[in-house]
């Protein structure tokens, strides 16, 4: 009997130790590596291409121009190909100031004064209100986006004869999205 307890203590022990060998291999993590990337993206550019012109106007009628017009302002951005920006208009001017001696034309930007479009068009421009910051994106193949600036000037009656004129800024940046 003593010979059949030490067989079965001897195959106990056995199995532990196989259990404890078995027990070290899994407690090795895993182990995985990956790489960290980034693409840094063109520079944002804006570019002015047309001053927004009001043209001939006379005292007492006010003169619009819409974002689609022919003589509407329009600047260009050059970015990272679908790059979602942000553009705004600070502090737009609320006149144009003339010859020395005469009273400042007000000038207004309304709801749809702003016009934006990707393909460089005035035709089948999106309308913004440049008074709000528009967030939207380049083109997904050049990275182009054509921004147009329209307005009212409302010349007094009495508006002293000359050239009027103010600088309009855009400013526009990446939103990281």
């Amino acid at each position: 009997m003593n010979l059949s307890v030490k067989g079965i203590l001897t195959g106990a022990g056995l199995a532990l130790v196989g259990l404890s060998g078995s027990a070290r291999a899994q407690a090795t993590p895993a182990t995985a590596s990956i790489q960290a990337t980034a693409t840094v993206a063109t520079a944002l550019t804006a570019t002015p291409v047309q001053n927004l012109d009001f043209g001939a106007t006379f005292g007492g009628i006010a003169r619009t121009v819409l974002p689609a017009d022919a003589t509407s302002g329009e600047f260009t951005l050059t970015g990272g190909a679908d790059a979602e920006v942000s553009v705004t208009f600070p502090t737009p001017p609320a006149s144009l100031t003339g010859p020395v001696g005469s009273t400042p034309i007000p000038i207004a930007f309304g709801a749809a004064s702003g016009g934006h479009n990707i393909a460089g068009t005035r035709a089948g421009a999106t309308s913004f209100d440049p008074s709000v910051a528009l967030v939207t994106r380049l083109d997904a193949t050049t990275g182009n986006l054509s921004v147009y600036l329209g307005g009212t000037v409302s010349p007094a009656a009495n508006q002293m004869a000359g050239s009027y004129a103010n600088t309009i800024n855009l400013s526009a940046a990446y939103t990281g999205n």
